[in-house]
C-alpha cells in the first residue's frame, strides 16, 4: 500500500468516526468504498431476517436508482453466504463458473463485478455492503481485505450510534 493511499485510508476512517448518525455514515460509507476502491458504485442494504433492503446508495454518475429495493436473501445464495458466514465474497461476470443469480443481477444493473461484505452486529449481520465494478474489473485481495476492514470499522461505529451511553 502506498503512503497516499495508507493516507486516505486513515482520512476516511476519521470521517466515518465523525458521523453522529446512522443515515450520515451509511452516506459516508457508500462514498468512501467507491473513492477507495475505485469503483462506479456501491450499495449498502440491511438485513431484516430472510429480506435484504437497499438503503444508501452512491454512485460515480447519475442518481440512485435501487433505494429501498428489496430482495430475498435465500434466492442468491453467494449473498447469503456472505451474510451468515461474515466472510467477503467477489462474483464476477467473466469468473469460469459464476453464481447464476448473482450474474443476472450484475447484467440488469449494467456492472460487471461485485464485491460483496457483511457489516456486523452484536448478534449477527446488520447489513451489507455491495461495491460494484465495470469493464471487466476482478476485485483483487488487497481490495477485498481493505473492504472488510472498512466493514469492521463500520460496524462498531454503528453499533455506537444505536445504542449511545452503552
Amino acid at each position: 500500500m502506498s503512503v497516499d493511499q495508507a493516507a486516505r485510508i486513515a482520512a476516511t476512517r476519521e470521517r466515518l468516526r465523525a458521523e453522529k448518525t446512522v443515515p450520515g455514515l451509511l452516506g459516508a460509507t457508500a462514498r468512501a468504498y467507491v473513492e477507495l476502491l475505485d469503483a462506479p458504485a456501491c450499495t449498502i442494504s440491511r438485513v431484516i431476517g430472510d429480506l435484504l433492503v437497499d438503503l444508501m446508495q452512491h454512485q460515480r454518475s447519475g442518481p440512485p436508482n435501487r433505494l429501498g429495493h428489496g430482495y430475498l436473501i435465500s434466492d442468491y445464495p453467494l449473498t447469503r453466504a456472505v451474510i451468515e458466514e461474515r466472510r467477503p465474497r467477489t462474483v464476477s461476470r467473466n469468473d469460469p463458473e459464476p453464481d447464476a443469480n448473482e450474474v443476472k443481477l450484475l447484467q440488469e444493473l449494467g456492472f460487471d463485478a461485485l464485491l460483496m461484505v457483511a457489516i456486523e452486529a452484536e448478534d449477527g449481520a446488520w447489513g451489507l455492503v455491495e461495491v460494484y465494478g465495470e469493464k471487466g474489473r476482478r476485485f483483487n485481495d488487497g481490495e477485498v481485505e481493505l473492504a472488510q476492514d472498512l466493514a469492521g470499522e463500520v460496524g462498531t461505529i454503528l453499533r455506537q450510534l444505536e445504542r449511545p451511553g452503552a
